[in-house]
């Protein structure tokens, strides 16, 4: 595959009208009339990130293609991957472009690709979710004159390991860069922004919490609690425990096995259900097989759309030691689940809509995780019409995140796009 290559689209439409008209209004320059709406072109803005395949900031960023239209804010994305990804062909029917960007091991020849990709094509925006090769990124962008260049961090930077010293320089290196060549600082959590710039990155106007909110029409339907019980295989009596993530090691459902055994033998019907891909599930499944838990472990395959199983599920279980502000414990607010969780920082701040989360210690035990699951199971479930009440007060809506989105951009671009139209 090439180093860069682009697919185009028609453009897509928003799902509101009224969130059309107020995002045409807020990004609009001020030096342009706005009643000659036809005169103002939309902001441009490149996403930059691994690829479009199921995750958090990936999910995210299709709720607010949706929910957005690019007569307003065009959005492209560029990959630094060249396989191809789940989102790929839904972003490419609402008008996105995708320009691969392979990293490979030489970051020099991907900040020089990247350098001629935006001399090529003049967006307004570069919006790097690379974390500290953000470094690299916001470099290129600075060369090519884009006038707004974002570094968004998405999780907490006292979380990750710096092993050697060359990736401690590494890390150096890209935070001087993060911060000479950035514009704008943002982090899907106080508690990330705190864990890179310290307690007082708040007195700072460029670095400021954007939460990646969700669609809340998605939770709005009443589950159907049979039918995902009969999919599964599992009697239409049964309590059903949810997990859903990534299976690498900080997200240890490995540990999830050995609190089902607990769990199971304190308390019939419970089964855990948990969803997701990666490196270790063929580990955690041999566990469950060899444990003699494969009838109360079930695994679903990651996918897009698992609404149903939010809905269906008796509570969320949740012992990931690394966030930055994790959607699916926003998810599982929004489906009214109660949520035992690990007590981190930006697991902390999703939950904090909750009707019902239990968050314990790092170093919490099975018996600690089996106790608090029981006693979540044992308190009264929220109602449907106690969840759409909820929903009025939701910090996390994708309607709030795209406003938060689109005034990050216009607060620095209401001249330089003048200018460059």
């Amino acid at each position: 595959m090439n180093s860069e290559s682009t697919f185009a689209a028609p453009i897509g439409g928003c799902d509101s009208a009224a969130a059309k008209t107020d995002i045409v209004d807020s990004l609009i320059p001020a030096c342009v009339e706005k009643k000659d709406r036809s005169s103002a072109r939309p902001v441009r803005a490149l996403q930059v990130l691994g690829s479009l395949n199921l995750g958090g900031i990936e999910g995210w960023l299709m709720e607010v293609v949706r929910h957005t239209s690019r007569d307003d804010l065009a959005i492209d994305v560029c990959t630094t991957s060249s396989a191809d990804g789940v989102y790929d062909e839904e972003f490419i029917s609402l008008g996105g472009v995708i320009h691969r960007c392979p990293l490979h091991r030489n970051p020099w020849a991907f900040g020089e690709r990247l350098e001629q990709l935006l001399r090529t094509h003049r967006y307004d925006v570069v919006h790097s979710h690379l974390f500290y090769f953000s470094g690299f990124v916001l470099r290129s962008a600075a060369r090519a004159d884009v006038p707004i260049r974002v570094a968004h961090i998405h999780t907490m930077a006292n979380l990750l390991s710096a092993p050697g010293a060359l990736r401690l320089l590494y890390r150096r290196w890209m935070r001087r860069w993060i911060d000479k060549y950035g514009t704008n600082f943002v982090a899907a959590s106080k508690a990330g922004l705190e864990s890179i710039w310290g307690p007082n990155w708040h007195v700072d106007p460029r670095k400021q919490v954007l939460y990646c909110g969700i669609s809340l029409e998605r939770f709005r339907r009443s589950g159907d609690r049979a039918a995902v019980r009969a999919e599964l295989g599992l009697p239409a009596d049964a309590t059903l425990l949810l997990n859903v993530g990534r299976f690498i090691p900080t997200k240890r459902q490995a540990l999830l096995v050995d609190i089902a055994g607990h769990v199971a033998a304190r308390r019939r019907g419970v089964y855990f259900v948990l969803i997701g891909a990666g490196p270790l599930q063929a580990e955690v499944e041999r566990k469950a097989h060899t444990s003699g838990l494969s009838d109360i472990v079930r695994f679903v395959p990651a996918q897009p759309g698992i609404e149903r199983f939010w809905l269906a599920a008796d509570a969320f279980v949740f012992p990931s030691v690394r966030e930055g502000l994790p959607i699916v414990i926003i998810e599982a607010v929004a489906a009214g689940l109660p949520i035992v969780a690990c007590d981190i920082p930006g697991v902390r701040e999703a939950a904090s809509a909750s009707f019902s989360a239990t968050l314990l210690p790092l170093d919490g035990t099975i018996a600690d995780w089996s106790r608090e699951i029981l006693d979540a199971l044992a308190r009264p479930s929220l109602s449907d019409a106690d969840r759409h009440a909820l929903f009025d007060r939701f910090p996390f809506s994708i309607e709030a995140s795209i406003q938060s989105l689109q005034g990050i951009y216009r607060r620095s671009s209401s001249q330089s796009m003048e200018c460059r139209s």
